[in-house]
């Protein structure tokens, strides 16, 4: 059975920048698009993790053999990522936050509750929902 890793993406300025979760290695990477910093990250920890092997240390068991990527995206990453395709006006009819607080979430400058973290991931899959019926 392939292991799961979790890999958290954070918007960075001017950049993603990517981190594993809850594994035991100091390994991060960035990319300007989302697609470049997922590739950056699973080929650094591959990277990390022949070079452990040819020191001799110890793997975590999260990557010792196959494992695969799990993408988790901070909601300042959503915003960031989705601002090419969704409006914040959009989002904030949507989801009922004012565009503003949107903003705030997106630049850093405030750091949503879990609960108004779903509301926006609720509300661009709701708008994804809703365009992907015109097709």
């Amino acid at each position: 059975m392939m292991k799961k890793v979790d890999i958290l993406i954070d918007w960075v300025p001017n950049n993603f920048g990517a981190s594993p979760l809850n594994v035991d290695v100091a390994c991060v990477a960035t990319g300007s698009t989302l697609q470049e910093v997922e590739k950056n990250i699973v080929d650094a920890l591959k990277f990390h993790v022949e070079g452990m092997k040819e020191d001799g240390g110890p793997i975590p068991d999260e990557l010792n053999g196959e494992w695969e990527p799990v993408f988790h995206l901070t909601t300042r990453a959503q915003l960031k990522y989705v601002d090419s395709y969704i409006t914040r006006s959009a989002l904030s009819r949507e989801t009922g936050i004012n565009e503003q607080q949107l903003s705030h979430y997106a630049n850093g400058q405030r750091h949503p509750r879990p609960a108004m973290q779903r509301r926006i991931s609720e509300g661009i899959r709701a708008i994804m929902h809703n365009l992907s019926v015109i097709f």
